[in-house]
């Protein structure tokens, strides 16, 4: 009996990841759907979760990523997610001609916001070499599709799969009196701009309102920096930040919320803000973040690290229940045109097999 992988219709797919599968950031929670659905299809190789802080990994934990490539079988099909992809590019270089190697790329490193010149320059081209590599791209967002243009990528190389809403997404009630809840969910890096989100809503602070940031400390330093923020803007007790929660916690925080709000310079997709508009909030965010046309359809946008545009836009919102529900009403109208994660499930597998898709 033959125990060539491709010997199939379906061949099995591993699947590299930066770090444990269960962490709660978009990548990871992407990753995690793909994932169930490859072992819900019978698909599913060995998922293979790297130790170290990817990109920026030790030598011995891109070691380690090295070291499962090499013990892959000849044309085994494997995903790579991006964070580890650049890290592990000689590797790439070395098993690329003998495995069937696909990237995952939600946004590409050198976008990353707060990198200096000369490591915007090192990812770019790290990344653009690797990508020559590989035998298959798939993307969360067409954004991201157009982007890699750039990195000479040709595409029809690019799948784009967008992700689903999360399953726990409700349609919510219209919150009731008191002040404002404000979500705003994404890790606490300086790409999610949640510093300007803190001085708008400071010049905000004659207004009803109350600010929830869930999302974990990816970056410890800048959110160390967030906390002092919030305590020499005279923002105690108005800001909460919970880090990351659990699933069941989250829905709450998104069924108790009035406003959601996104900050962020740039977006691979923007899931939680794809989940605001499925949940029927009214949605303000930065035009960077809102890459799902449904959610440039429901929101109101206002320019990445505008101060004053998104302080503007809170004062007219925060104070005013009707434009606030009119916002809630362009989500609701919205929500049906965004993805679920079996359909996303779905046409991950068809990508990752090179099936073109539609």
């Amino acid at each position: 009996m033959s125990t060539d992988p491709f010997s199939g219709a379906e061949p099995p797919v591993h699947f590299i990841v930066p770090g444990p599968l269960d962490s709660l950031t978009g990548g990871f929670i992407y990753d995690r759907h793909m994932v169930e659905g490859l072992k819900a299809a019978g698909r599913l190789g060995k998922v293979h979760e790297l130790a170290g802080d990817f990109p920026r990994a030790a030598p011995y934990d891109v070691a380690a990523g090295a070291a499962v490539l090499s013990g892959l079988p000849d044309r085994a099909r494997c995903v790579i997610d991006g964070l580890a992809l650049t890290a592990l590019g000689q590797a790439v270089f070395q098993h690329a001609s003998r495995l069937d190697l696909v990237a995952m790329i939600h946004h590409p490193l050198a976008d990353e916001t707060g990198l200096s010149e000369a490591e915007q320059t090192a990812y770019f081209d790290a990344e653009k070499a690797v990508l020559q590599e590989v035998a298959r791209i798939v993307v969360s967002s067409r954004r991201t599709a157009e982007r890699l243009a750039d990195f000479g990528v040709h595409p029809s190389s690019v799948h784009v799969v967008e992700p689903g809403v999360a399953d726990w997404v409700r349609p919510v009630a219209e919150s009731g009196e008191g002040p404002v809840r404000i979500l705003s969910v994404g890790t606490l890096t300086r790409r999610k701009g949640h510093d300007i989100a803190l001085r708008a809503l400071a010049d905000c602070r004659d207004l009803g309102w109350h600010l929830d940031i869930v999302g974990g400390a990816r970056d410890p330093g800048h959110a160390a920096e967030l906390t002092a923020l919030v305590g020499e803007l005279g923002l105690d007790g108005r800001v909460s930040l919970h880090g990351e929660v659990p699933e069941a916690d989250l829905a709450h925080l998104y069924t108790r919320s009035g406003l959601f709000l996104s900050t962020s310079f740039h977006e691979g997709f923007g899931m939680a803000l794809a989940d605001a508009v499925a949940t029927g909030l009214p949605v303000l965010a930065s035009r960077e973040s809102a890459v799902a046309s449904a959610v440039h359809a429901a929101a109101l946008l206002v320019p990445a690290g505008d101060l004053t545009s998104l302080t503007e836009a809170l004062r007219r919102l925060l104070p005013d229940p009707d434009a606030r529900r009119e916002l809630a009403a362009r989500s609701r109208e919205a929500a049906p045109e965004l993805s679920d994660w079996a359909r996303a499930a779905t046409a991950f597998q068809r990508a990752v097999d090179g099936v073109v898709l539609q």
